[in-house]
């Protein structure tokens, strides 16, 4: 939602008092003494007479004691209330009661002061010359016309830009000929809505007319957000279906949410609230812009007609008649009670709602997935159900206590323990062969795209839907590739593995080049056009340090199934007992911050991108299975470096899944991954550089069958040779193990020295190992 400043025409700074002026001030202020209890009944109808005072409940005028205001004595008219502390005369209560500043609008004060008395407002000649809204704004650069449903004027609303990127907005009642907003504030395009059957609620005119000229109904309640929301006459929208599509901001959400209770009071048919996509766009890649709109949409040629038809969204439910609404008639409840409440909210969403008690959260259905509820919405629509019960009421008393905090709460925590909303966490993205899009499910085991449906119980979605090819990305693989037909393949069925959430090829992709050769392009449009299926790790998530990871790190990668983490470090080792673990398939225990651990089964795919190979201590057959050193060797130069790239594959993001589906089934023809050649080459050759027990043992120790070697001779040369080397010593158990690994077995030398059979250390070289010396 774009911030701008909403303005009324009424709240210029009053000239200091001219000495006529004090003279009806305090004629005015003389006669509202003189009917006090009259004027306050007139403010107050909920008001009470108690002791030589008169008491209500606020300045609102709701039921109450808190408010008193003196009728007798010298004290006449003097309030306060003892809630707020805020306190002053008559006129300063007319100004609360209007949501007024007293001095800055003082001439309104004195206006309404006439009003209450029965007298004409006075106007100024000053006053009667006026007719620019205010000179120094200059011009008008927009105009909206709010008409009723016969077609005849209520109001206008114009809109100055005194400067660059200021806006302001002035509202004209037509039937008080003055630039001030109607009360009630009326909806824009009424004719439009009382023809149509559907309604796009929108923030303001601009989006509701961008709309409106590619087809649709759509309106909006004066100054958009900041519209007071019980100031607007909804009336318009009874017995319509209303879309409200907010703008994709914080205050946006929050306006859209109350407006959508107000619509669902107005008696509207039904509604529900569009949740605007995050997805990158051509005009903004991150898909992070505040305040992005229906307008910006249409601008940017955003597929508004898909949007409204399918776009994920909030549905807001009707009251039916009857507080209770059990779905079995043995559930009923006392009125006005939690459990009451609780039976209510249960029978108008158990449908949409679901609350995982491991995750301490509420789920909701959006019409494309179930998505984790972060603003409290479940709260919101239990406060909705409360207040419904409160209207109903027959004390104030029982009102209070209904649409109190504790009663919403209680109410929260009963509807977490229904049948029709309790969820298990094992529940969610379960089926590793169903991948969500915009455009529907895909079965992955034939690539059939199919409707959405709740009962597949899918919380993650991505940002394509696989449809039509992808001349870009299919250019860019030949290129990052060198032509290499296999490797493209190749990259094809990783694509297409990264897809599902099957584990079974245990493996970990590692993509090395030494810059400017592509392969951070590639895992990155991958990662984007998967959404919420892909997540990036930290590198120390895979790296060996001195301190544990925060368990927290597991939890994010529950229900991901393509996990990235790019630009490794010089000089850093790889976790191998982690990499073992995490691309095993075995389940992993991990916890949110704050919360229970729970244990989940990976679906996830490591992909890591690095211009620096991490060293591997142990070479075994463990980690020579699992790690795929996939080559990016051809370096981009310069001149034809594209810094748009990643934008125009983007552009493809349908086609490039569509070749990443087929890319899954080629991977289930043929049964394997099957890597080409020169990923296995290149492989073989990274555990080579990096076997520094088998260089010791091709340069130290010699290998016969009839060999054998005291165990504390072998560690001591290997000790000498790695600490000269920089490499990691261990100790000599471990040194121990590896040698045993490689075939060697245990065995004693005369007098029971521990000793290694099948391999005896070389001689010395003649002052191999003496210290330098430089005499």
């Amino acid at each position: 939602m774009k911030e701008v400043s909403m303005l009324d025409f009424n709240d210029q700074e009053p000239a200091a008092p001219s000495p006529s002026g004090n003279s009806e001030r305090d004629e005015l202020r003389s006669a509202l003494m003189a009917r006090l209890e009259g004027v306050l009944f007139a403010l107050f109808p909920a008001g009470k007479v108690t002791h030589g005072k008169f008491v209500v409940g606020d300045v609102l005028g709701s039921p109450g004691r808190s408010l008193e205001i003196e009728l007798d004595g010298e004290r006449a008219g003097l309030w306060i209330d003892r809630a707020t502390g805020n306190g002053g005369d008559v006129f300063a209560l007319i100004a609360a009661h209007r949501h007024w500043d007293t001095h800055r609008d003082f001439a309104a004060v004195l206006s309404f002061a006439r009003e209450l008395l029965g007298r004409a407002p006075a106007v100024s000649p000053a006053r009667r010359k006026a007719s620019a809204p205010v000179d120094e704004l200059g011009p008008a650069t927009a105009k909206w016309d709010y008409l009723a449903a016969d077609g005849s004027l209520i109001a206008c609303v114009y809109r100055y830009e005194p400067s660059p990127g200021r806006k302001e907005f002035r509202p004209w009642d037509a039937k008080r000929r003055k630039m001030a907003p109607p009360d009630p504030r009326p909806l824009f395009n009424q004719p439009g809505i009382f023809h149509a059957d559907r309604v796009i609620l929108v923030e303001g005119e601009k989006c509701a007319q961008a709309l409106i000229d590619v087809g649709h109904c759509a309106t909006t309640a004066m100054h958009g957000a900041n519209a007071p929301i019980d100031k607007t006459d909804w009336s318009p929208v009874q017995g319509k279906h209303v879309l409200i599509w907010p703008d994709r901001d914080k205050p946006g959400w929050e306006y859209a949410m109350n407006a959508a209770e107000a619509v669902m009071a107005a008696g509207a048919q039904h509604c529900a609230v569009l949740m605007p996509p995050s997805n990158p766009t051509a005009q903004d890649p991150q898909g992070s812009a505040d305040g992005w709109d229906a307008a910006d949409a249409i601008a940017e040629g955003f597929d508004v007609e898909a949007f409204l038809a399918h776009g994920e969204r909030i549905q807001f439910q009707p009251s039916t008649p009857g507080i209770t609404q059990a779905a079995d008639p043995t559930e009923q409840s006392v009125w006005a009670t939690e459990d009451a409440l609780a039976l209510t909210f249960s029978g108008r969403y158990a449908q949409d709602w679901r609350y995982v008690a491991l995750w301490g959260k509420w789920v909701f259905w959006t019409g494309k997935r179930w998505q984790t509820e972060e603003t409290l919405a479940a709260h919101h629509l239990m406060r909705q159900i409360c207040r419904e019960a409160a209207l109903k009421a027959d004390s104030h008393r029982v009102a209070a206590k209904l649409a109190s905090s504790g009663t919403v709460a209680g109410l929260e925590r009963l509807a977490r323990s229904d049948r029709r909303h309790a969820a298990t966490a094992d529940e969610w993205d379960a089926d590793p062969w169903l991948l969500n899009t915009p455009g529907g499910v895909v079965n992955l085991k034939n690539g059939v795209l199919r409707s959405h449906d709740r009962l597949d119980r899918l919380t993650k979605i991505t940002t394509a839907t696989p449809a039509g090819d992808c001349p870009t990305w299919r250019q860019f693989i030949h290129e990052v590739t060198g032509g290499d037909q296999a490797l493209q393949a190749y990259l094809a069925r990783m694509a297409g593995y990264a897809l599902t959430g099957s584990t079974r090829e245990h493996a970990l992709f590692f993509l090395y080049g030494t810059g400017a050769n592509g392969k951070s392009v590639f895992v990155n449009t991958l990662a984007t056009i998967l959404g919420d299926y892909a997540t990036n790790a930290p590198m120390d998530t895979f790296m060996e340090t001195r301190t544990d990871r925060h368990p927290t790190d597991m939890a994010s990668l529950r229900g991901a199934r393509f996990v990235a983490a790019i630009e490794t470090e010089q000089g850093r080792r790889w976790a191998e007992s982690k990499v073992k673990s995490l691309t095993g398939g075995d389940k992993i225990s991990a916890r949110f911050m704050r919360q229970d651990f729970f244990e989940f089964m990976p679906q996830f795919k490591l992909i890591v991108a690095g211009n620096h190979k991490p060293a591997i201590r142990n070479i075994d057959e463990a980690m020579k299975r699992r790690l795929h050193l996939i080559p990016f060797t051809i370096t981009v130069p310069p001149e034809r470096r594209d810094k748009h790239l990643q934008q125009k594959l983007l552009a493809e993001r349908d086609g490039i899944l569509a070749w990443a589906v087929q890319g899954c089934l080629e991977w289930q023809r043929q049964g394997r991954l099957d890597p080409p050649q020169q990923v296995l080459d290149a492989t073989d050759e990274y555990f080579e550089e990096e076997d520094a027990i088998g260089e010791f043992l091709d340069e130290d120790c010699q290998q016969s069958p009839v060999a054998r070697e005291a165990i504390s001779a072998i560690y001591q040369r290997w000790r000498e040779r790695a600490e000269r080397r920089g490499e990691y010593v261990g100790t000599s158990r471990w040194l121990t193990q590896q040698l045993i690994n490689r075939g060697f077995a245990r065995t004693r030398l005369h007098g029971g020295a521990k000793a290694l059979s099948g391999l005896s250390l070389k001689p010395r070289e003649p002052g191999g190992y003496m210290p330098y010396r430089d005499d």
